[in-house]
């Protein structure tokens, strides 16, 4: 008898865990848990204009231009742009310093907001101050 209530209780278990695992796995897309108002700045390699656009916008976009790429490629691939209607758009940093819009790590081997016009970083200007507290 005890070991009819084990297996039960076993079954329970399980059950509950494919329940579980069925209802988190299909919750949606995390893009979808972006909110509406924040944006993110662009480049357009084409026409070379730069401006800001919903983060959600461009990441369904790039999972819709991934989704329907038959090529397979390794890449995140290119948004059309609002401007010139070209497929370009990458995404961009606006220099805090001098307002610059460049293609986020234009500076290789460097950090990915780092200005190719004026040098600045905001990441670095925050570790600077940062340790700046801590002394």
């Amino acid at each position: 008898m005890k070991n009819l209530i084990y297996a039960g209780v076993i079954v329970l278990c399980i059950l509950v865990a494919v329940l579980v695992f069925v209802k988190t796995r299909g919750a949606g897309s995390p893009v979808n848990d972006v909110p509406d108002s924040e944006m993110i700045w662009v480049k357009c390699l084409q026409c070379g204009q730069g401006y800001q656009m919903p983060l959600k916008q461009f990441l369904k976009e790039g999972a819709e231009k991934a989704a329907a790429s038959t090529k397979g490629m390794p890449v995140a691939p290119l948004l059309t742009c609002q401007k010139c209607g070209k497929d370009g758009i990458v995404k961009a940093c606006k220099c805090a310093k001098c307002g610059e819009i460049f293609r986020e790590g234009s500076v290789v081997g460097d950090l990915p907001d780092r200005c190719p016009k004026c040098r600045h970083s905001e990441t670095e200007a925050i570790r600077a101050a940062r340790r700046q507290q801590q002394q």
